[in-house]
């Protein structure tokens, strides 16, 4: 600060005006001192061109006391800077020691003391009174997020439940993934003011996280191997699970593969919609209209009208109208109503009841004492139906997946032996053209003699068809004579050079498929069925074996109806062999 005055000196001032002027220029330094930021430094200029020294003495022993500056400490020095005749363009500097053994500094600090220092020129005085400069303590902190943890909503429960509402706001992660790095703290310094006060400073707080299994720490060491801070990393791949104080502040972290919830509904949406949650659920009911999509496993008490897609195994007590259930792997479920399942490489597994629902697996077992089926449609290569009570109209279709996927590898064998074929042709026609053009490019030395050597060498190769000798030669050719019978010759060799190449992988592709072909015959004879049980009245079992058509209204392979008898006891067992075809005893 530079302390002026809108009046000019004036010579010869009586003590009175002397005292008048201090007071102001006193009363104007302290509202300077009273505003400043850094408690631990005191810093003001006054112009000895306004203010005479006398003034400025006055001022400066009726200011100091205030601020615990004895004037015995610097007084006289600073009087005798002040009659000091300083050249223009110089300056004059006096300091001296302000602290007394009655002043507490810090612990950290017992040699330091507060300094008074003056520089004087001719025409200002520049006061410091310094202390010791103090350091704010930092906490430990996350410094960097690698999700947008602030929005990611949940916690865990006491219970180990998750508490949400929008399971699709939970971030996926994968194993390996970054998570957050964390700051370490670092402990401040206290200061000593220019008054001589202790500047105390607040002890700095680490960021206190709590790990769950899922999550991994990794120290950040610097060169001479201190912490600086510590990342968190995803051990697993999952959704990120987070703890929350009472004031939202972050005080856990976990990686889930695994959510457990009581109901999917409107309150929490649906999972996995948009990407595959790559997670396990447990769910206590999936209303109507809900889906979820994850690719662990899915246990849930009902499926009312909910839509299950898991790239593992379900494990279902009750199916209601409109259900729909589709998983990589086995399916096991109590009974389902009005509802399709279908498991793609595993088994379905029915031990109650199944009414009016399509059921499309590699394997389906139904094996329950007096359990009831009823006017369902059952699609299996292996199936076992035993201790059952059949009712309505039941129709099987058995073996048709393997026999639809087995036209499939033979429709396309045959597309490939017709490529391969017509590869062939092609090859035996250009080779027929070729030696036309290399005909017409002979008599081409006729009038470009150079070109006879490259030509000769050229005929050679084709006998092998050394296409690295081709393209060699054909290059010098076409740069000595670039005209329309060398271009054709060029493209002619260029085709024939990628026929080879696209015949041998038909080859490859034909010898896989030859290889599925085997093991899809393998598997064709291994299916069985075995239905044990008794119709109801009015009750009929079609069975539909090895059709290849989608339809699936043609006259069924095997059928079988009640008659006027309450219970009919049946018992209808089937094979497959390459030779005989399916066979059935009953």
């Amino acid at each position: 600060m530079k302390i002026t005055s809108e009046q000019n000196p004036e010579p010869g001032l009586t003590p009175e005006r002397i005292q008048e002027k201090a007071n102001i220029l006193e009363t104007n330094l302290f509202k300077y001192i009273s505003r400043l930021i850094d408690p631990s430094i005191l810093h003001v200029k006054i112009n000895r061109e306004l203010y005479p020294d006398e003034v400025i003495n006055k001022a400066l022993l009726q200011l100091m006391p205030r601020f615990n500056i004895k004037p015995r400490e610097y007084v006289f020095k600073l009087m005798e800077l002040l009659k000091k005749n300083i050249p223009q363009g110089q300056q004059e500097t006096v300091e001296a020691s302000l602290t007394d053994a009655r002043e507490n500094p810090p612990d950290d600090a017992t040699l330091i003391i507060r300094n008074f220092e003056a520089i004087a020129t001719p025409t200002e005085l520049e006061i410091f009174v310094k202390g010791l400069s103090y350091a704010e303590s930092i906490d430990g902190a996350i410094a960097k997020s690698f999700f947008a943890h602030e929005y990611t909503p949940g916690k865990l429960s006491k219970t180990g439940v998750i508490d949400f509402k929008e399971l699709n706001n939970y971030p996926i992660i994968n194993a390996g993934d970054n998570l957050l790095y964390i700051t370490n703290e670092i402990q401040g310094r206290q200061g000593l003011s220019f008054d001589g006060t202790v500047i105390p400073v607040e002890e700095a707080k680490p960021l206190a996280i709590k790990v769950g299994p899922g999550v991994k720490r990794i120290d950040d060491l610097s060169e001479i191997e201190q912490s600086k801070g510590y990342l968190l990393q995803a051990a697993k791949t999952g959704v990120i699970i987070l703890e929350r104080n009472a004031q939202n502040a972050l005080v856990g972290i976990d990686i889930s593969d695994e959510i457990e919830t009581k109901k999917l509904d409107y309150s929490t949406g649906n999972v996995g919609t948009q990407y595959t949650c790559p997670i396990s659920m447990k769910i206590g009911v999936i209303c109507n209209g809900f889906k979820i999509r994850v690719n662990g496993k899915v246990e849930a008490n009902v499926v009312d009208g909910g839509d299950i897609i898991t790239n593992d195994k379900a494990i279902l007590k009750t199916l209601w109208a409109g259900s729909s259930v589709r998983a990589s792997k086995d399916i096991h479920i109590e009974s389902a109503s009005r509802s399709q399942i279908i498991s793609e490489h595993g088994t379905v597994t029915i031990t109650k009841e199944l009414i009016d629902s399509k059921i499309s697996s590699p394997t389906l077992i139904f094996k329950k004492n007096k359990g009831l089926i009823t006017n369902n449609t059952l699609e299996a290569n292996s199936l076992s139906l035993a201790h059952l009570y059949f009712s309505g109209e039941n129709i099987i279709h058995f073996g048709h997946t393997l026999f639809k996927e087995k036209e499939g590898i033979t429709t396309a064998l045959k597309e490939l032996i017709e490529k391969e074929s017509n590869l062939k042709n092609t090859q035996n026609l250009l080779m027929g053209t070729l030696q036309l053009e290399l005909k017409r490019l002979i008599k081409l030395t006729l009038s470009n003699p150079d070109l006879a050597p490259h030509i000769k060498q050229l005929i050679l190769a084709t006998h092998t068809m050394d296409y690295d000798t081709i393209n060699r030669e054909m290059a010098v050719i076409q740069k000595k004579n670039n005209t329309k019978v060398v271009a054709t010759v060029k493209n002619l060799f260029n085709t024939l050079e990628k026929i080879p190449h696209a015949i041998n992988i038909c080859k490859q592709k034909e010898s896989g498929l030859n290889k599925e072909m085997v093991e899809i015959n393998q598997r064709m004879t291994s299916m069985t069925l075995s239905i044990e049980g008794f119709l109801r009245r009015a009750a009929t079992i079609k069975i539909f074996t090895g059709r290849v058509d989608d339809k699936k209204t043609s006259k069924p392979d095997f059928m079988t109806e009640s008659s006027d008898k309450e219970n009919q006891y049946i018992n209808v067992t089937a094979t497959y062999s390459l030779k005989k075809g399916f066979e059935f005893k009953y």
